[in-house]
């Protein structure tokens, strides 16, 4: 008898933790639900988190959310109109003093994404797991890496990652809020604030991707890389694919792309792309 309890509670015991790590695999990969908003941004000790104020969220939230400009010709930039100049709201000084290897800050007004960007000298890996101090996290930080780009987004192509948290943290809401149906009935832009210069890159592609290292297999500064690659992407089809071909980027442009796993497998990726504008 008491053989037969131990037998029937092993059973439900493993019943229930099968359950529970199916449930887990779905709502780790985006099967479930996919997140629209992000947490409360980290803040930390050692620099004022995020740095920019109301009245410059104001100006940047009307850059990034402008009006969609009517061209006839199709590789005409469309930079918004009256375009403020718009101080650098990071106080770099601050936060390099915390950890020099932060070479940039990356503004979104939708999705609302405030981050810093890292670049570790040494070890690519290095901010998969930590924070922008160095710290274990497991949502990791933003960043590029030091074997394939410079600190300064100079390069013909820059790749920012960062995880597809579900929780709608680092790049956790890029893929539902990009995928909206009305989300490109607007240009859409990205900031990018570093120590001595304030970029501006308006998307002009999302797509879902496999997981092959973009510039481990392009080198984008060899003659027709460039053109050939981004001629292929705007070839390409499916769910979750949004081609700007109005903003579709050539050689001599500067690009930078938001890299994270795909809802529903993380094997794959999803890509933004954005080209610089100012």
């Amino acid at each position: 008898m008491k053989k037969r309890i131990v037998w029937i509670v092993l059973s439900c015991v493993m019943f229930l933790a099968s359950i529970g790590l199916i449930l887990y695999y779905l709502w780790g990969n985006g099967y479930l639900w996919k997140a629209k908003s992000a947490p409360a941004a980290q803040t930390y000790a050692e620099f004022t988190y995020p740095s920019i104020d109301e009245s410059e969220m104001a100006d940047l939230t009307r850059i990034t959310t402008a009006t969609p400009t009517q061209t006839q010709e199709p590789q005409e930039t469309t930079v918004p109109k009256d375009l403020p100049d718009i101080p650098c709201p990071v106080n770099f000084d601050e936060l390099q003093n915390a950890n020099p290897e932060i070479i940039g800050w990356i503004y979104m007004s939708k999705p609302e994404i405030s981050l810093p960007i890292l670049r570790s000298q040494t070890d690519d890996t290095w901010y998969l797991y930590r924070d922008a101090v160095g710290k274990y996290q497991r949502g990791g930080s933003l960043f590029v890496e030091h074997n394939y780009n410079g600190f300064d987004f100079s390069d013909p192509v820059t790749v920012i990652y960062g995880h597809r948290m579900s929780n709608g943290s680092m790049f956790g809401t890029l893929q539902a809020t990009l995928s909206e149906d009305n989300y490109f009935d607007e240009d859409r832009f990205i900031v990018i604030f570093t120590p001595a210069v304030t970029k501006i890159y308006q998307i002009f592609a999302t797509l879902p991707s496999d997981s092959d290292h973009i510039l481990y297999y392009n080198d984008f500064n060899a003659e027709g890389v460039f053109d050939a690659f981004f001629g292929d992407l705007f070839s390409t089809t499916g769910v979750d694919v949004q081609l700007i071909p109005e903003a579709k980027p050539s050689q001599g442009d500067h690009v930078i792309v938001l890299s994270s796993c795909l809802w529903g497998d993380r094997t794959r990726r999803y890509l933004v792309f954005a080209k610089e504008v100012v």
